[in-house]
């Protein structure tokens, strides 16, 4: 397993240097300033659906920086780059406020008879001129358009600019792009996690480079893959897993991760985690491992098709006998399938001492409860129960305000602390204890003779 992660001279070069789309990367493509959203994966020959019966082809991508726009020319069908997200901001986000003492109140609501020009018309327009040019046009014949406010105006030009223009945002897919992009299109995937959660959720755990993680992930991966992003490739990190396999890791492989991240990642079960730990093996295990290179000889066809597409390997007997001996330095839980309480009580045994662990869940009770027999058993410190709250601000010219609408309340609750451990001289040499234990051992000595005594001094007194 990859420790120090490093890597030959062409890798290091291409970190540190601006990373272009090459074949086989997955691709984030935003159509229209975030309208509508979409992966794809660079295959040579083929093109990208971007809606509207409209396809880029991915030679027109492939060489480019992340980050490049690009526009659909609707009369001759050509993908032409604009530039690595370097527009005119009077164009993406619209122009500063002009005074306006204008009111909208003797505009027409009816459609019917405002556009001059007809469907065919537009059709043929579509054919000669570019989007800008004939948002200009269909303005021009608009016969409330300079009845409008300013604002309204602008409304009716970005209206108009999705409809009849096409421009695309070619995103890298971090981490934080696809947990927004899941949570917006497809929340079940990944159990609703939001993406401020996750970055709270790494930042709590103490993930960095060079640690060695403990991971516990049904949210399809996305954790599991921060996590890796965030390391870099540099340290080790273990999936473990309840069961017979690890679960379904589909949005993992969405983030264009490189070899050197999966060198350092191993899946285990946590049940042969706990006996490495305590220091006991079943028999069964011990016959699974003496037997494991022969097991995979005995693979039928299929079995070999699918192995040969997993790029995680299984932890082996070194791997297990490390993460027993040192101890994990952080420990991060995302799953609605666990309950916390007794998940922590099984899991930080296997940490090291002073060793960060974070868990999220969807409910603030479980976690309440695990926080309190945490605190009762001295067993971590700067115990913390949060709630990630979101707001989406508005950020435009004059116009910047928060968004009336907010998922707040769906982040989730997060747990943290620092693990100490069971059974230090600290917790054990406690003030309360030590007084209670004395109060215990004078009670036990005390004789008939010294309570007839102190009932007799109660009396005289």
């Amino acid at each position: 397993m990859a420790t120090t992660g490093e890597t030959d001279d062409g890798a290091t070069a291409r970190r540190r240097g601006a990373r272009t789309m090459r074949v086989g990367d997955v691709v984030l493509i935003e159509i229209n300033e975030g309208e509508r959203a979409t992966f794809a994966t660079l295959k040579e020959g083929k093109s990208v659906d971007v809606g509207k019966r409209q396809k880029v082809p991915v030679e027109a991508l492939l060489g480019a920086p992340f980050g490049s726009r690009y526009e659909i020319v609707h009369n001759t069908g050509a993908c032409v780059r604009l530039g690595a997200e370097g527009v005119d901001d009077d164009v993406a986000h619209g122009s500063a406020p002009v005074e306006d003492e204008r009111s909208n109140k003797h505009v027409s609501n009816k459609h019917e008879g405002a556009q001059r020009l007809t469907d065919a018309d537009i059709a043929a327009l579509r054919r000669e001129f570019t989007g800008e040019e004939m948002v200009e046009i269909i303005a021009a014949n608009s016969k409330t358009f300079d009845e409008k406010t300013a604002f309204a105006q602008e409304k009716y030009r970005a209206r108009k600019m999705k409809k009849h223009m096409t421009r695309i945002l070619v995103r890298f897919p971090s981490p934080r792009q696809v947990c927004e992009q899941y949570f917006y299109s497809n929340p079940y995937k990944t159990s609703h996690m939001r993406f401020d959660a996750l970055s709270m959720l790494l930042n709590a755990g103490n993930v960095g480079a060079h640690a060695q993680t403990l991971v516990l992930d049904t949210c399809g991966g996305i954790v599991l893959g921060a996590v890796t992003h965030r390391m870099g490739g540099m340290g080790r990190i273990c999936n473990g897993f309840i069961g017979q396999n690890p679960t379904a890791m589909d949005v993992l492989l969405q983030m264009n991760l490189e070899d050197a991240h999966f060198d350092c990642m191993r899946h285990a079960a946590l049940s042969k985690l706990i006996e490495r730990r305590e220091g006991r093996m079943d028999e069964d295990s011990k016959m699974d491992e003496a037997n494991g290179s022969k097991d995979g000889e005995k693979l039928s066809t299929t079995e070999k098709q699918e192995r040969k597409h997993m790029k995680v390997k299984y932890a082996a007997e070194d791997d297990f006998a490390n993460f027993a001996r040192q101890g994990f330095s952080s420990l991060i839980v995302s799953s609605l399938s666990i309950e916390p309480k007794s998940t922590l009580e099984q899991l930080l045994p296997l940490c090291a001492s002073s060793a960060s662990f974070a868990i999220w869940f969807n409910a603030a009770q479980p976690l309440a409860e695990a926080l309190h027999h945490l605190r009762n058993t001295n067993t971590a410190i700067n115990l913390s129960l949060v709630e990630p709250f979101m707001r989406a601000q508005q950020v435009l010219p004059g116009r910047t305000h928060p968004v009336m609408t907010t998922d707040a309340g769906s982040g989730g609750w997060i747990l943290s602390g620092t693990y100490v451990g069971v059974g230090n001289s600290v917790h054990e040499n406690s003030k309360p204890e030590a007084e209670m234990a004395e109060t215990a051992k004078t009670a036990e000595t005390a004789t008939p003779k010294d309570e007839s005594n102190k009932k007799a001094k109660l009396e005289d007194e």
